[in-house]
Formats: C-alpha cells, sequence, structure tokens
C-alpha cells in the first residue's frame, strides 16, 4: 500500500465456499463520495459506500451529470457502457479505480 495511500479491505464472496479479501483505495472511495454528494446536493454523510443510486434518488439524467464530474475530478474516461451498468457507490468508486489504475499504468 505505498506512497501513504489507505486501502479499505471488504470481503468479496466468489463461490459457494471461497471468499477473497478486494482492496479499494479509501482516497478515491472518499473522492468519489464528495463529488456525488456535492453533485447532488445532498449531506456528504448521507452518501455512504452502499448507497445505492435509488436511494439516493439518482435518476439517469443525474447519473449522466455525475459521470462528468468524475471524469473531471479523476482526469479519466468514463466508457458509456460500463456507466450504464453502475447502480450504486460500491460500484461507481471500483470502476473510478480501475480506470485510474489503467490511466497511471
Amino acid at each position: 500500500m505505498g506512497d501513504g495511500e489507505a486501502k479499505r479491505l471488504r470481503l468479496v464472496r466468489s463461490g459457494p465456499n471461497f471468499a477473497m479479501l478486494e482492496c479499494m483505495s479509501d482516497d478515491i472511495l472518499q473522492r468519489v463520495i464528495k463529488v456525488v454528494a456535492e453533485a447532488q446536493k445532498l449531506p456528504i454523510e448521507k452518501v455512504t459506500v452502499d448507497s445505492t443510486f435509488e436511494e439516493l434518488a439518482i435518476d439517469s439524467l443525474d447519473g449522466i451529470q455525475l459521470l462528468f464530474h468524475l471524469e473531471t475530478e479523476f482526469d479519466i474516461n468514463i466508457p458509456d457502457e460500463a456507466a450504464r451498468q453502475v447502480r450504486g457507490i460500491k460500484e461507481l468508486a471500483e470502476g473510478v479505480e480501475k480506470l485510474v489504475a489503467q490511466k497511471s499504468a
């Protein structure tokens, strides 16, 4: 976990009797939460890693605006197809993290 960046470990099930740990950058997660809260004009404490777009009243038009904000914040390009499949903050942060990692590779 170099560069002083915190990682959030979470348990991911990938089979009936098998589980693995997956890391998510805490910095990226917090930045995604901040962008979502600001774009939706929500209190930041209402947006959590487990929040769904439905719970946050994010419709398709809001989702498009969110993508623009995230692309600007992280200097990435989010593919339309990938964006259509995202339904919550956790998936959004994971997708952003992958794109940031690909960009720096």
